[in-house]
């Protein structure tokens, strides 16, 4: 059985053939686009850490929003203005936050959906790394 690293390096040096009109094959890549493949394969790690850490830090601003909405209703509550503009205040607190339990809705769903593409890239790097020495 060819080690994953012969595997590519043939994959790499194998002469290209000839492509006729009627052949039902495709075009046979080139040296260009296997040394693509080769690098992409080395980078495979990188791309997936991406998308975990774009999650974490999704995850982060939203706490961080939460904490400046609960820390805004608390100052303008424990205010002293008059009557009016405590009602005025009140009105846009409630606004912000329906607006926060929107935002940290679509962020559970964002979140779910990128879980969702982890595992889609752990199932790629599963497969290619049968065939491939995935970085």
């Amino acid at each position: 059985m060819k080690s994953k690293l012969q595997t590519l390096r043939d994959l790499l040096y194998e002469n290209n053939q000839k492509q006729t009109v009627f052949s039902e094959q495709p075009a046979p890549l080139s040296r260009e686009d296997k040394q693509a493949f080769a690098e992409a394969l080395n980078s495979f790690s990188a791309m997936s850490e991406t998308l975990r850490a774009r999650g974490e830090r999704l995850k982060e601003s939203v706490e961080r929003i939460s904490k400046m909405v609960e820390t805004a209703n608390r100052m303008i509550s424990e205010s002293d203005d008059d009557l009016v503009d405590k009602v005025n205040a009140s009105r846009h607190s409630k606004f912000i936050e329906a607006s926060l339990k929107e935002l940290q809705k679509s962020a559970n769903e964002v979140m779910i959906h990128e879980r969702r593409m982890e595992a889609a890239c752990d199932d790629i790097r599963e497969g290619l790394s049968k065939y491939y020495n995935v970085q």
